[in-house]
């Protein structure tokens, strides 16, 4: 045999070699018999928990909003709230999201009128339902109250949600701003949270408490606003 043909034939040896090691090896590192060799066990599942987070790790948020397109809604720097409807269980829910946003409202810079002032103004109007309150009464309402706008909203869920292990809060709420000068409807928001998130839902840990989701939702819907 020449010696070039004795050079080739070494080469193809090593190189065949290097090829049997380097799929040994990956072979070796992706088995489940293996892989604790190289990487700890409990790695392996923090990277799984990261993964089924990252996946679909938390709870549902939806949101269906309503803007009127070049509005000036410089105006609504005063706004009344009024009283919201209650469709749940909790016949105080209503109230309960009501004082929920108006901090948020203040939060923000805007001026609200006193909750008591608008009670006081509902009984001399003799409005005794908002749910069939004629435009006429709305904008009386807000040219006594001396607003641009009045706030009004309905709560259709609030409570614990129980499920087989598990349990977690949802919350939704349906908003609408009407604007006092011509009594139409300039931004409405739908805004609902709901079911446990990852660690509740996996692991069995307490996830946020009631009063955190209804702040999580009513934060949420007014972001569109202001």
């Amino acid at each position: 045999m020449s010696k070039e043909f004795l050079a080739k034939n070494r080469e193809q040896k090593a190189k065949s070699k290097a090829q049997r090691a380097k799929r040994k090896g990956c072979e070796t590192l992706c088995s489940p018999l293996y892989a604790p060799r190289f990487v700890p066990y409990t790695i392996c599942l923090t990277l799984l928990a990261l993964c089924l987070l990252i996946v679909g790790g938390c709870a549902t948020n939806t949101s269906t909003q309503y803007v009127r397109q070049n509005g000036d809604y410089s105006n609504f720097k005063r706004i009344a709230v009024l009283p919201f409807e209650s469709l749940t269980t909790d016949e105080y829910a209503g109230e309960k999201i009501r004082k929920t946003v108006i901090t948020e409202l203040l939060s923000r810079g805007v001026d609200v009128v006193e909750p008591g002032e608008v009670t006081r103004v509902l009984i001399e109007q003799k409005i005794k339902s908002l749910g069939s309150v004629r435009t006429a009464d709305l904008q009386n309402m807000a040219k006594t109250l001396g607003v641009g706008a009045l706030m009004m909203g309905s709560v259709e869920a609030y409570g614990i949600s129980r499920g087989i292990s598990v349990s977690y809060p949802e919350v939704s709420i349906n908003l609408r701003l009407v604007e006092a000068s011509s009594g139409n409807i300039v931004w409405s928001v739908c805004q609902t949270s709901g079911g446990p998130n990852f660690w509740t839902r996996h692991f069995g840990a307490e996830g946020v408490s009631l009063s955190d989701a209804a702040n999580i939702v009513v934060k949420e819907a007014i972001d569109a606003l202001f």
